[in-house]
């Protein structure tokens, strides 16, 4: 079992609210105390930016990084550009995990914490592996929050999680070491509807899908409803394989307050379009082969899930079916704008 003292956690991002993102008063205090309650022994590592109040902040060690900025993935139909913080994500998470000097990482927002340390123990309890799509030397424990199984109704590949990650170093460094993104340039060639064939990749896909391109790079998506059963089928090997998906209760994760409450990723609609641990535990027995196979759960679990989303996900396919019509039609008439 590996020793807190072979793990150090990197609590990535603003310690107050900067620039463009609200940071809830207190929450880094509360994420770094957290560590310190259920990892004794563990290092810690701040990596955040310029500038930032650290004032009664209990971390081992500071790594600041120049703000990269917001970056511009594509421009809205209006024209507007659509922002994001994927490039400040990459670089206060990279920045730390450069720093570890211990064999195991996490990387932790800094605006969530730990309840327990329970991803230690589902971190070494799968050990099957299939030869197929082994890309990380050992698996990494990450959160089903906005790991989607389902999104706007219909099956997603790829939709990996960005809150948590828990595993060696050297996986960690891979599935982070990636190269900033540059902004869209081109309003109508780089809008939201014609650089796209239905819906934009997910965030969350698009660094996944970055990180899988050093292992597989014919490995691809043209969108968020890229869903052919083939694709499905590999993205479900390649989490199986290289992954341990479980909720924030099993693996001992807790969430800031603007992901709980009322936020629609906290209510029975959110939750049961994630994946479940029993589903990747599914996975994991049809690609992996572990003799015996594991045991997935409580049948009434599966079947309270089951039930959320003939309520809550598949009503949604029909919306999403007229968007997709209305969409291709705006597509067209920017083609035409375009050629003209």
């Amino acid at each position: 079992m590996v020793s807190n003292t072979d793990i150090t956690v990197v609590v990535q991002g603003p310690v107050q609210t900067f620039r463009d993102r609200e940071q809830e008063e207190g929450i880094t205090k509360k994420c770094l105390q957290s560590v310190r309650r259920h990892l004794p022994g563990a290092h810690i590592i701040l990596s955040t930016w310029p500038e930032q109040d650290l004032t009664g902040l209990d971390y081992d060690e500071l790594v600041t990084s120049p703000d990269p900025g917001s970056n511009i993935r594509y421009f809205k139909v209006d024209g507007s550009p659509q922002t994001f913080n994927n490039n400040r994500q990459i670089v206060s998470t990279l920045e730390g995990l450069k720093r570890v000097k211990t064999p195991y990482a996490i990387k932790l927002r800094s605006d969530n914490f730990l309840t327990g340390s329970q991803f230690i123990a589902l971190q070494n309890r799968y050990q099957a592996r299939s030869t197929s799509f082994r890309f990380l030397r050992e698996r990494v424990v990450v959160s089903n929050v906005f790991t989607r199984k389902f999104a706007k109704g219909f099956p997603v590949a790829y939709h990996l999680s960005d809150f948590f990650y828990f595993g060696l170093t050297e996986d960690l460094l891979a599935i982070w070491d990636l190269n900033l993104l540059e902004n869209a340039k081109d309003k109508i060639l780089e809008n939201e509807v014609s650089f796209y064939s239905t819906f934009p990749i997910d965030c969350t896909q698009m660094l996944w899908l970055r990180t899988l391109s050093k292992f597989a790079p014919d490995i691809t998506l043209r969108g968020l409803l890229d869903n052919a059963p083939e694709t499905l089928e590999q993205s479900n090997h390649i989490f199986a394989n290289n992954l341990v998906i479980g909720a924030p209760k099993e693996i001992g994760l807790g969430l800031c307050k603007k992901f709980m409450g009322t936020a629609r990723i906290s209510r029975p609609r959110g939750r049961c379009a994630q994946w479940q641990h029993f589903e990747w535990q599914d996975q994991y027995n049809k690609f992996c082969k572990p003799s015996p196979p594991v045991d997935t759960g409580s049948p009434t679990f599966k079947l309270k899930i089951a039930l959320q989303r003939l309520m809550y996900v598949y009503p949604t396919r029909i919306e999403t079916i007229f968007k997709i019509v209305k969409r291709r039609k705006i597509r067209e008439r920017l083609k035409d704008r375009h050629k003209s």
